[in-house]
């Protein structure tokens, strides 16, 4: 009976040290947080300033939606970054700054991906 409880907790604790490695490709999906990034990076390659700005409108309302859930089990300063990082290629968007544009999403991207290896 003691092996089985300490096995269990083994497991609670390693479910709940990576529940958000687990859960953040399901809820990517479910609020399409990546797709709607990905799509106003095509928007910028292909200078659609209009498109890009609605796109990451769709966007940053998918990472609201993410957020309560991933900020519970993921270091804050990946959360920030995300957060920081949407404001201010909102700004380069805005400026029909292509360049600056790019590189800002190629950041929240890797963000997004850092918090999944941890």
């Amino acid at each position: 009976m003691k092996q089985i409880a300490a096995i269990l907790t083994i497991l609670i604790l390693i479910l709940t040290c990576n529940a958000c490695s687990l859960l953040r490709k399901p809820l990517d999906h479910k609020t399409g947080f990546l797709n709607y990034l990905e799509d106003t990076e095509n928007f910028i390659r292909q200078e659609e300033w209009k498109k890009a700005f609605n796109s990451l409108e769709k966007t940053q309302k998918a990472w609201k939606e993410l957020k309560p859930i991933i900020q519970i089990d993921i270091d804050h300063d990946y959360v920030n970054d995300i957060e920081d990082n949407i404001v201010t290629l909102k700004g380069y968007i805005e400026a029909q700054d292509k360049g600056n544009a790019l590189a800002t999403v190629l950041l929240i991207r890797e963000n997004w991906n850092d918090m999944g290896e941890m």
